[in-house]
């Protein structure tokens, strides 16, 4: 009877032996040119949003209807108002920001 018992724990182990391998291999470091991490949530944040199709559109309807009308509407309130999820309002908000600070 042991025999089916080693068999067992040999079977075991091994399987921990390949899930500990298959997480290693799934980690993905990212670094910059300059050895800086990527890894933080604002960048990421705003690489995603970015990458979405419908920025470029929301940006600019962000910029020519609504902001003209309430200039200092916060981010959740942007959020609801174009039906987008937080995040999105807030990297919206940040981009046009920048737009008209650069433009000062």
């Amino acid at each position: 009877m042991s025999f089916g018992l080693d068999q067992y724990f040999k079977k075991k182990k091994k399987s921990e032996e390949k899930d500990e391998k298959s997480e290693e291999k799934k980690t993905i470091e990212v670094v910059e040119a300059d050895g800086s991490d990527l890894r933080d949530w604002p960048s990421i944040l705003e690489e995603t949003v970015k990458s979405m199709v419908l920025y470029p559109h929301l940006l600019d309807y962000t910029r020519t209807n609504i902001l003209p009308q309430r200039q200092s509407i916060t981010p959740e309130e942007l959020a609801v108002q174009l039906r987008v999820p937080l995040g999105v309002a807030i990297v919206l908000l940040d981009k046009l920001q920048h737009e008209a600070q650069e433009t000062q």
